[in-house]
């Protein structure tokens, strides 16, 4: 598979409360989360594949451009900060 095509795997989350001299940093393995849904994903499908030919819509195009939104996350950052504390979370 290609990286470009591939949901974020990682997160890593840093929390400095105010006051704090330094934060706490998490790494959250994403790629752990992907594999418990996967069986469910393989379950929904052909309930997808009904409601396609139901509405009209083109399956394949619309399973690989859920696939694609899942990839743009990649690289993606927030950040969120109020007087008391600043969180930062990353995708990778």
């Amino acid at each position: 598979m290609k990286a470009e095509i591939l949901p974020p795997l990682t997160a890593s989350v840093h929390i400095k409360p105010s006051g704090w001299r330094f934060g706490i940093r998490l790494w959250l393995p994403l790629f752990l989360l992907w594999i418990l849904l996967l069986p469910l994903m393989v379950l929904a499908l052909p309930f997808l594949l009904v409601a396609a030919l139901i509405f009209g819509v083109r399956f394949w195009a619309t399973i690989r451009a859920v696939l694609g939104l899942l990839a743009a996350f990649r690289g993606t950052r927030v950040e969120v900060q109020d007087p008391n504390t600043r969180v930062f979370i990353n995708l990778h």
